[in-house]
C-alpha cells in the first residue's frame, strides 16, 4: 500500500512522452537559435522597441532637415526602433556636446563640426570595425 504523500510525489514526476518531446524541441531550437548569434558574433539585426536620438544642427538649407526627418520616418518603419533627429543652432552644438559627455548621457549619434571628436575622444565610442566592413563592401 503506498502512502498519499508517495502518490502525490509520482504523479509529480510523471511526464508524458509529448510534454517531454515538446520541452527538448523547444529547447532545442533555442539552443540553435543562439549557437548561431554566437556564431555571428554580434547581436540579432534589429532591436525592437528601441529608440534612436541623433543631435545635429540646423541646416542652413531647410530642406535637407525636412528631407532627414521624412526619412527618420521611413527607417523608424523598416528598423522597428524609433529614429528621431534633433536639430539645435550649430552655435549651441559645442556646449551640448560637452554636457552630454560630462553626464554620461545625451544622443546616441552626434553630428559634429570641424575636428571636434579628438576632444572627446575619452565620451566616444570607437566604430573603426564598422568604418573597416564598409570600406570592404563599398570601397
Amino acid at each position: 500500500m503506498t502512502t498519499p504523500q508517495h502518490e502525490a510525489t509520482s504523479e509529480a514526476a510523471a511526464v508524458s512522452r509529448r510534454t517531454f518531446l515538446a520541452g527538448s524541441v523547444a529547447a532545442g531550437a533555442a539552443a540553435a537559435g543562439l549557437e548561431g548569434i554566437l556564431a555571428g558574433r554580434r547581436a540579432p539585426a534589429y532591436a525592437q522597441g528601441t529608440r534612436l536620438n541623433i543631435l545635429r544642427w540646423v541646416d542652413f538649407i531647410p530642406a535637407c532637415d525636412v528631407e532627414l526627418k521624412r526619412q527618420a520616418g521611413e527607417a523608424s518603419k523598416a528598423l522597428g526602433a524609433e529614429v528621431v533627429f534633433e536639430f539645435i543652432n550649430a552655435n549651441d552644438l559645442q556646449a551640448r556636446v560637452t554636457a552630454a559627455m560630462q553626464s554620461n548621457s545625451g544622443p546616441d549619434i552626434i553630428h559634429m563640426l570641424h575636428n571636434w571628436p579628438h576632444l572627446y575622444a575619452n565620451g566616444l565610442v570607437d566604430v573603426g570595425d564598422l568604418v573597416e566592413w564598409q570600406v570592404k563592401e563599398q570601397g
